[in-house]
């Protein structure tokens, strides 16, 4: 009996590495050894299985040949969310860097659910030779317990106690303290913060600098938030009760929603009320009025992790921890609150 015939139009079924075999007359181990140079194949027998791949377009799968060579090439990315245009920058370092080194990158977004990284993350160890962590939610037992299922695995912006699991990690503790200085200087007493997802590493270190920088002459109220836009959009209406002179978002991405509430409402930006992020990512330099926040370069934290990674072997000996400093930059959403005189401000970078 011969093949089924197709409808018009459609594609012929792909070949596979039997048929490359039957058509060549060899076995299929030994077509495996010509595609992926693992033993070496007498030169006639050789001939006969490219002449056979070229007829039948047959295109190896890589996880499969990565199987065989005990590698994949390919370096497996998890992020809490991709449409933060964090998490895009720094996934766009990693991937830059990949690349250069014919690395793919295979990616999860967990949608800011700290119960799906763990499973995200060993899914695609499967399929790659380790795994970048993006500020991961999970809790320090849970991290400890997949370092031990993933050797290779790098954290960015997580730093963890009592491990040797590398990372990069902004000093969130200094740009939050500049933050508060420059706001601090203004003139400003009553800050109001909306606050970043409880689980996340990042938020943790900002509440210590807080804690810090809180006192007598400057007072934070904390306002339940998240870390999207929408999150900041939300917590807007709370903020602007709180009386506070001045607000300070977890992000850039939560500032534009604050930003964007403002502007519905009316109330105007930093007449009336100023306005901090944290981040720098490309949006808040075109919005008005421009935001003023503490930058980091992203696709260099990406880089940077990359690096880890080629570090790590796959036997996961490494440990190091490289930290990487914000800078304040001041833009037009903070000023002096109304009937203060606004200082002589600090030396900054202004773009």
């Amino acid at each position: 009996m011969g093949r089924a015939q197709t409808g018009t139009g459609a594609r012929p079924p792909r070949a596979t590495i039997i048929d490359v075999a039957r058509e060549a007359g060899v076995s299929p181990a030994t077509v495996s050894r010509v595609l992926t140079g693992s033993k070496p194949v007498s030169a006639e027998p050789e001939q006969r299985v490219r002449a056979a791949v070229a007829r039948l377009g047959y295109r190896p799968n890589p996880a499969a040949q990565g199987l065989l060579r005990g590698t994949t090439s390919a370096v497996g990315v998890v992020v809490p969310d991709l449409s933060n245009p964090y998490f895009a920058e720094v996934l766009k370092g990693v991937t830059n860097a990949a690349q250069h080194a014919d690395f793919r990158t295979l990616v999860a977004d967990t949608g800011e659910k700290a119960g799906a990284e763990r499973d995200a993350a060993l899914e695609l160890s499967r399929w790659a030779d380790g795994i970048v962590l993006c500020s991961p939610r999970m809790s320090q037992w849970e991290l400890t317990e997949l370092a031990a299922a993933v050797p290779r695995l790098v954290c960015v912006n997580r730093r963890s106690r009592g491990t040797r699991i590398p990372a990069v990690a902004v000093d969130f503790e200094a740009g939050v303290a500049s933050i508060c200085r420059h706001l601090r200087e203004l003139g400003h007493r009553r800050v109001a913060y909306l606050r970043g997802p409880a689980r996340a590493w990042s938020e943790r270190a900002r509440q210590r600098a807080l804690r810090a920088a809180g006192g007598p002459d400057l007072e934070i109220v904390q306002i339940p938030c998240g870390s999207s836009s929408v999150d900041g959009h939300s917590a807007a209406d709370a903020a602007l009760a709180t009386g506070a002179t001045a607000i300070m978002a977890f992000s850039d991405y939560v500032a534009l929603g604050a930003l964007a509430r403002f502007d519905e409402l009316g109330v105007s930006v930093p007449d009336e009320i100023s306005l901090t992020g944290f981040d720098d990512i490309a949006l808040s330099r075109l919005v008005s009025p421009r935001l003023t926040t503490v930058t980091v370069n992203k696709q260099d934290l990406g880089l940077r992790a990359w690096q880890l990674f080629v570090d790590t072997g796959a036997d996961g000996i490494a440990g190091s921890v490289v930290e990487v400093t914000p800078e304040l930059v001041v833009r037009g959403s903070t000023a002096a609150p109304a009937g203060v005189t606004s200082p002589r401000r600090e030396t900054v970078h202004d773009r």
